[in-house]
């Protein structure tokens, strides 16, 4: 799981992240759950708690 601090997630563009809408039922308990292309990922998209995790500092 990557792991990113709110600084790093803050400074992503608005048009690279957002949150996670359930259009089409398919994942309902990712509902709400912030969703990014992180850098240097291209264009996989991270859900918070599945594949990325925003922490106080790095290690």
């Amino acid at each position: 799981m990557e792991q990113i601090t709110k600084a790093e997630y803050d400074r992503i563009g608005n048009d690279f992240k957002g949150v996670w809408h359930d259009y089409w039922g398919d994942h309902p308990e990712w509902k709400g759950r912030r969703v990014a292309f992180l850098p240097g990922h291209g264009t996989t998209l991270f859900i918070e708690g599945v594949s990325f995790e925003i922490v106080d500092k790095r290690d």
